[in-house]
């Protein structure tokens, strides 16, 4: 059989069978249509959840490479320690700046770890900012219910602030949300008073400050008793905060005392905004001060003299 007699073959063919080929031909077209179409469709993506432990959630910055993996054993060491309650070994990570503000002898770190860890913890981290070379992290204290079997309602957990700050070649380690301790050595002083601002330690969302007050006269001196607004007050970027805690207590000396106090105000310490100076609004100069209720207004009533007193600080604090 030659080449024409297939070509008739074939022609014959789709004569007698128009309506089957056309069915044919549409379907092949359609097949080929959809497969177009689905090739070049873009795929919806699906919803990604990505768990970046060493990306601060305030700003995106990320904790260099080279501390990732310490920062994570150290906090694990420490979680471990914590649980076995190896009180030393645990006590020892910590720097020595953060033992004197928060734990200055070891039974009171010992307190501590039985308050959190009263059973098996496990724990999650993100880091939470970063301060040019100290990189704050959220660590949350959960109980681990497949280690102890517990079945109780409680499933909350504790988060607290763990603090890791570069330190030539090496990392510090701080808990509690604390940062460091400033030494600051600013004074103000006038015939009655002489007022050094000596140090203040600073946590991730307050300053504590160690002021040490003398009393410079034969007269008691008010300085705050929670009686006035702004009796104290710390100056951040023009804004007046009073000390958290005046309120609850009398900041008051007898002729000639010398006291130290320690001075709380809200401050974060990543919102970019160095304190400028303390503010003693309310000093009051009296003839007597017994401290009793009855009798206090009518002798602050009778001041001798009533003023301010502004302690500026270095900026850079």
């Amino acid at each position: 059989m030659n080449f024409i007699d297939i070509r008739l073959k074939i022609r014959r063919f789709i004569k007698n069978n128009r309506k089957k080929v056309m069915i044919i031909v549409i379907a092949l077209a359609i097949i080929i249509a959809i497969n177009y179409i689905l090739k070049n469709m873009q795929q919806e993506e699906e919803p990604k959840t990505t768990y970046e432990p060493n990306i601060a959630v305030m700003d995106s910055s990320e904790v260099p490479q080279k501390w990732q993996d310490e920062i994570q054993n150290k906090i694990d060491t420490f979680i471990n320690y914590c649980n076995d309650k190896n009180y030393q070994s645990a006590y020892d990570m910590i720097s020595d700046d953060c033992k004197v503000a928060l734990f200055p002898d070891i039974q009171e770190f010992q307190e501590y770890v039985d308050n959190r860890f009263q059973v098996k913890r496990i724990y999650s981290i993100q880091n939470f900012s970063n301060l040019s070379k100290q990189y704050i992290y959220d660590v949350n204290i959960m109980s681990d219910f497949m280690a102890t079997g517990s079945t109780g309602t409680n499933y909350g957990y504790v988060q607290e602030k763990f603090v890791f700050t570069e330190d030539d070649k090496d990392l510090k380690f701080a808990i509690g949300g604390f940062i460091r301790t400033n030494t600051l050595e600013a004074f103000s002083e006038d015939e009655n008073l002489k007022i050094v601002i000596q140090s203040k330690n600073v946590y991730y969302d307050h300053e504590a400050y160690t002021v040490r007050i003398t009393n410079k006269t034969e007269h008691p001196i008010v300085i705050a008793n929670g009686t006035e607004e702004n009796e104290l007050c710390l100056n951040v970027a023009g804004e007046l905060r009073s000390d958290e805690y005046v309120q609850d207590s009398n900041v008051v000396l007898q002729p000639e005392e010398e006291t130290t106090y320690t001075f709380v105000f809200n401050k974060y310490c990543d919102d970019g905004n160095a304190p400028l100076g303390m503010y003693f609004n309310n000093i009051r100069v009296l003839q007597s001060y017994s401290g009793n209720e009855s009798t206090r207004q009518e002798e602050l009533d009778n001041a001798i003299r009533k003023y301010s007193i502004i302690v500026n600080f270095n900026v850079e604090n």
